[in-house]
């Protein structure tokens, strides 16, 4: 075993009195495989599926961690899609955990649903599975941007099984995409999400795609909208959450606060890498079909990525790896693709902690470089947080 939690054993350039976390959880990759065709997918779809003693022995090496530094150990079923290996991967692993380990061990899914039924959602109920739900929108978005593997409507078959989820799940998240073809439907996807019942509603833009600047208007249109309804919702009593827009609304006193106090970026100064995720510098990790350990999920058994690997499960962590990674990033240095935008005059300059670090990389090859797309849509996001909080405040007068 790698140096499990470095106490200044770790070579790595620049750990000096920093300490690496343990690693007590993170995605387990049950399948490269999908039975969908999403546009903007990043998973290498290959025929590589993990076996049942590497998931066990992927769960065992979790909970050895976390009983060293007195954690709760944690795994999330990903993908490809992880309903494919129901019967031979998620319900034996996950008997396993909880005959061996009882409820100190949290497990959640991440899944598109079009597998899931009420026998399934039963199981996950009854043995404490979280699940975090894939979709992008109504019908005429949602098959556009995830049409089946086959080319068939995937919402012709969630349309019925979303009422269930939310009787099993009443709080769970729509997490979904927004491309740049079908940026006119942003609104009309997270209205649609309200109308259903959903209370938390988590949206991204599609950073791998090219934005022409009528698209990057309309998107900016499109927050206009969502804004307005936000508030028509606010006053109404309805509390519903759409991120990122709403954690805009802390953002803006942070904001305030690091210009009064003239910090710039320094609020994570003091932690290993900068806290961000997906690098290395948490307690998280992935397991890989083979029992590697990636920094990020995103990038497990992608070939094109190996410099994301960190150790294995039976070998142990690699914290000089870890640090490696840790070190290509220094929040001080975020800037935006093709310096498309002076940093300096951005209203989130002060607080900027380069949005995923891991989309970063993909788009423009640094952990330190921000896709264009992303800085227009988190900049059009705070504007219109902004707005929002001046007409919160007059309706409170």
């Amino acid at each position: 075993m790698i140096c499990e939690n470095c106490l200044g054993q770790c070579n790595a350039k620049g750990i000096q009195n920093n300490k690496l976390p343990v690693i007590t959880g993170g995605f387990i990759n049950v399948t490269q495989r999908c039975n969908m065709r999403c546009a903007y997918c990043f998973v290498e779809q290959q025929p590589k599926d993990i076996n049942l003693q590497t998931a066990k022995d992927a769960v065992d090496f979790f909970a050895r961690n976390a009983e060293q530094v007195g954690d709760i150990p944690s795994i999330n079923y990903f993908g490809g899609e992880p309903l494919i290996r129901w019967n031979d991967i998620i319900v034996p692993l996950t008997k396993y955990i909880r005959e061996k380990y009882g409820n100190k061990y949290r497990i959640g899914m991440t899944s598109n649903c079009t597998l899931i039924d009420k026998e399934k959602l039963e199981f996950m109920k009854k043995h404490g599975i979280g699940l975090l739900f894939s979709i992008d929108g109504d019908k005429k978005t949602q098959d556009k941007n995830r049409p089946l593997k086959n080319g068939k409507s995937s919402f012709d078959v969630l349309k019925d099984k979303i009422p269930l989820i939310l009787e099993y799940y009443p709080n769970i998240t729509f997490r979904s995409t927004t491309d740049h073809d079908n940026v006119e439907e942003f609104f009309n996807n997270h209205k649609f999400a309200v109308e259903q019942g959903f209370k938390n509603v988590f949206n991204i833009v599609n950073v791998f795609a090219e934005w022409s600047e009528e698209e990057k208007e309309e998107l900016k249109h499109q927050i206009d909208l969502l804004g307005d309804y936000f508030f028509e919702l606010y006053k109404e009593g309805q509390k519903v959450r759409f991120n990122p827009f709403c954690e805009m609304f802390p953002k803006l006193k942070r904001i305030y606060n690091a210009s009064v106090k003239n910090n710039h970026r320094s609020h994570a100064d003091n932690k290993l890498g900068f806290g961000r995720c997906g690098i290395g510098a948490t307690k998280y990790a992935s397991v890989g079909t083979d029992g590697q350990l990636y920094s990020c999920q995103e990038m497990v058994d992608n070939s094109k990525n190996r410099i994301f690997i960190i150790g294995n499960i039976y070998d142990g962590v690699d914290d000089e790896a870890r640090m490696n990674i840790i070190n290509q990033f220094n929040m001080h240095k975020v800037s935006c693709q093709n310096n498309t935008y002076n940093c300096s005059e951005c209203k989130l300059d002060n607080i900027c902690d380069g949005g995923c670090l891991i989309n970063n990389y993909f788009v423009t090859g640094s952990l330190n470089i921000m896709p264009e797309i992303l800085c227009f849509y988190y900049r059009t996001l705070l504007d219109k947080a902004e707005e929002i909080n001046l007409r919160v405040a007059m309706l409170k007068r």
